[in-house]
């Protein structure tokens, strides 16, 4: 029935949207909030890298002061005729000032702390790449596993909704025979019960499409008010299924490996940063001024008096009331979190793929053996229709065979559900695509995936 998906989709209003299920990645991929966050934590990454190669540069900073003089404890000296043309022309007696200064320093050396400062930076915009990539891949499989729970509701509620159909065919037969007198009114009761049972089920399948639908927009951003299409069936047209191809499943290209080793590498250099604490730091300053004492305030036209000189500082620390000392252990305890997280998501991710591959080898053969049970039922729903219409059997066991059908195909359709989710999940835990090859799902019921993929 899958082929009722495009059906659907060809009759739909101009306004309606045809969504794949790769357009629905890429939507997410394109205006996802938490993709946005993801993006936003790497730019401010980068930022963190800027500043921390700052502290290689130099440092130049300049200022421009006016101040101005209302009283002085020199102010007695004014009638000094020897003084008072020295104090005029000084920081302590004129009444204006101004002062123009330009200071530079740079650090020569700082015990490693400036460039652990840098590497640790950049481990960490690493690391921030790496986690949106990691949160990029995690909104893909939610995606993925919104719109195959969306086009199986659709399909369940397509299945209820044949069955309501089969049913009312039914009762309109039973009513042709009871007319006719070779039928008694219980099967005619029976029929009439079995089509009225049959209409909350559309309504509940109807109603479980609408909810899937409306969590896969808002993973995908679109209005409530967009009509909707599913155009990815579970099904290809040509009975295949995507089976992997890969003979070798190592967790390569998972990125929140990548993100716990680059945590591991910032404690590391903070911790070599803390150490260096312990260290002295040698830097060179020189400082550049331009000084003038105007009477009118304006420093136009006025002599500047220069000021240069430069220093350096060898500063060197002798007792910190073991302040270093803590913040040392405390680095030291941070490497060996991080490690040991590291070492844990190792161990987590090699158990994601086990289990990802485990239960993908159960679902394709399970979906095999449904595929299998479908057409078993759909053979006893026929021949129970026969032997009904020559008069071997009752209605009940017309009935009881249409139901035996529709949970045959609710768990085929529940089994394909479940194969692809579980394809998506190791694609999941792998941290990267599969190579896939097209198998015909009559196969499935043949033979398991591992021996397949040995082929």
């Amino acid at each position: 029935m899958h082929w009722l998906l495009m059906v659907a989709a060809l009759q739909a209003p101009p306004d309606t949207m045809r969504l794949t299920l790769e357009a629905a990645v890429e939507q997410t991929r394109t205006v996802s909030e938490e993709i946005r966050l993801a993006r936003a934590q790497v730019l401010d990454a980068h930022g963190q890298v800027r500043e921390a190669f700052s502290a290689a540069l130099p440092q130049v900073t300049g200022s421009l002061v006016y101040t101005r003089q209302f009283a002085s404890i020199f102010q007695g000296l004014a009638g000094d005729t020897t003084l008072s043309p020295i104090f005029a022309n000084s920081p302590f007696g004129a009444a204006n000032q101004w002062n123009f200064q330009i200071e530079a320093r740079q650090t020569l050396w700082s015990g490693g702390k400036v460039g652990a400062g840098l590497v640790a930076a950049r481990a960490f915009r690493r690391g921030a790449e790496a986690q949106a990539q990691e949160a990029e891949a995690d909104l893909v499989f939610r995606v993925k596993q919104a719109y195959l729970e969306a086009v199986t509701a659709h399909r369940l509620y397509e299945v209820a909704a044949a069955n309501l159909a089969l049913a009312r065919e039914q009762l309109r037969r039973v009513q042709l025979y009871h007319q006719a007198g070779t039928r008694a009114e219980y099967d005619l009761l029976r029929a009439r019960v079995d089509a009225a049972n049959q209409e909350p089920a559309v309504v509940a399948a109807r109603n479980s499409y609408d909810i899937a639908l409306i969590e896969l927009r808002r993973l995908v951003n679109l209005p409530a008010a967009q009509p909707v299409v599913l155009a990815t069936p579970l099904a290809a047209e040509d009975g295949t299924i995507p089976v992997v191809a890969d003979s070798a499943l190592a967790p390569v290209g998972r990125a929140a490996l990548a993100a716990a080793e680059a945590s591991v590498t910032v404690q590391e250099q903070v911790a070599k940063a803390a150490r260096s604490d312990r260290l002295p730091t040698l830097s060179l300053g020189t400082t550049f001024q331009e000084q003038a004492f105007p009477e009118d305030g304006s420093p136009f036209g006025t002599d500047f008096r220069r000021n240069w000189n430069a220093e350096v500082r060898l500063s060197f620390p002798i007792f910190l009331g073991f302040r270093t000392s803590g913040a040392v252990q405390r680095a030291v305890a941070g490497v060996e979190r991080a490690r040991a997280q590291r070492d844990q998501l190792v161990e987590q991710v090699d158990l994601d793929v086990a289990r990802a591959r485990a239960e993908l080898e159960r679902t394709y053969v399970l979906m095999g053996a449904r595929r299998e049970t479908v057409r078993q039922a759909e053979r006893a729903h026929h021949l129970a229709g026969v032997r009904y219409a020559n008069g071997l059997t009752t209605q009940l066991e017309v009935s009881d065979a249409r139901v035996l059908r529709q949970q045959a195909e609710v768990n085929e359709i529940e089994a394909m559900r479940d194969y692809l989710l579980s394809l998506a999940a190791l694609e999941r835990a792998l941290g990267r695509p599969v190579s896939v090859e097209r198998r015909p799902l009559d196969a499935a019921a043949r033979y398991p995936i591992s021996e397949g993929s040995e082929q």
